[in-house]
């Protein structure tokens, strides 16, 4: 399984580069020809079974680095939509920025106050840097998003959503994890005889291929039922956090 560390690098890339003109690829930094190269490889199929959150983030990752930015942003929805923290994050920068998306401060903001919601410090420094910028009336409409995408998109409904994917499609292969079988999973996995290996051996073992998956699993859920916001009818940092940074 290719690491989730390079699309990670690259969509975080959205908050420092300049727009591309329409119908050209970006272009990366010196410091991210390896993570854009690797991005743009073709992203596991296999993946989506397990974790579509990270298998979207991957495909807009490719998108956006191809210069489709259309289709990264459908991605990234696609993304978020199954809980996806990193995918929540670049669309809140996205649209806070107006970075590749037509700016709009207060979705931007919604985008990050869900990235955040499990006071990840990858991305909770944002949401309290953009909140504290907005004005009163950005704020408003801001917490109006927020609450109608919650339904969708928050912890309370995507994460479970997604934890019972993973659960489902892990069940699956749970006799190969359990009595030593082997698995192939396109992408993910290597298939039966390559490279030549003698008699046709596979690669991937159930037990490496369930740890493996269980570690990805633990890596995506991180911080995940941890979360206390302060109030469920306003959109607020948590609990003078905005204050103590400002200060």
């Amino acid at each position: 399984m290719k690491s989730l560390t390079s699309f990670v690098l690259s969509l975080a890339a959205l908050a420092v580069m300049p727009l591309a003109i329409a119908g050209e690829r970006p272009q990366p930094l010196p410091d991210q020809q390896d993570a854009v190269s690797r991005s743009l490889m073709p992203c596991p199929g296999g993946l989506e079974r397990f974790l579509p959150g990270d298998y979207y983030f991957c495909s807009a990752a490719r998108n956006y680095w191809s210069g489709h930015d259309g289709l990264a942003r459908e991605s990234l929805l696609s993304a978020a939509s199954w809980g996806s923290k990193p995918a929540q994050y670049a669309l809140g920068v996205m649209y806070f920025n107006g970075d590749h998306a037509q700016k709009n401060r207060p979705l931007g903001l919604a985008w990050l106050a869900l990235a955040s919601e499990r006071h990840d410090p990858a991305y909770e420094p944002a949401f309290v840097s953009a909140y504290q910028q907005v004005s009163p009336e950005e704020r408003a409409q801001a917490n109006a998003y927020w609450k109608d995408m919650k339904g969708t998109y928050a912890d309370a409904v995507a994460a479970p959503r997604a934890e019972r994917r993973f659960d489902r499609e892990y069940q699956q292969i749970a006799w190969a994890v359990n009595f030593g079988g082997s698995v192939f999973i396109d992408g993910v996995t290597l298939p039966y005889g390559y490279a030549g290996v003698p008699g046709g051996a596979p690669l991937q073992s159930g037990f490496s291929l369930g740890r493996m998956l269980q570690t990805q699993k633990a890596m995506y859920f991180y911080g995940y039922n941890s979360h206390v916001f302060v109030g469920d009818a306003e959109l607020v940092p948590i609990s003078q956090v905005s204050t103590a940074r400002s200060e």
